[in-house]
């Protein structure tokens, strides 16, 4: 038997994330200071993910103050007898300019 060595190209490396602004980065830092304090307790949120996880996604996703709304909003329905379930982070509309 013929011993073949096959040799795949190894893929490009994925783009580094990119650095966001300074707002959303310390933003970011609260959200997982608070998800550091609250690990190992029972989560009071009606919604999946939680709302510190959607923040923290709509924040990386949308930037600081785009991000900062969505999970603002998220939080004004996280009440008792409010609405409950799957609730995920809106995708970015892509633009005119990126359309070209």
């Amino acid at each position: 038997m013929k011993n073949s060595s096959i040799t795949f190209a190894n893929p490009s490396p994925a783009p580094a994330p990119s650095e966001g602004s300074t707002l959303a980065r310390g933003l970011l830092c609260v959200i997982k200071l608070h998800q550091r304090f609250t690990a190992g307790r029972v989560s009071a949120c009606r919604f999946y993910p939680s709302c510190s996880a959607y923040a923290a996604e709509a924040i990386e996703t949308h930037g600081a103050l785009r991000g900062s709304a969505f999970a603002l909003r998220r939080l004004s329905r996280c009440r008792p007898l409010g609405p409950h379930g799957v609730d995920l982070v809106p995708a970015l509309k892509e633009t005119r300019s990126t359309q070209r």
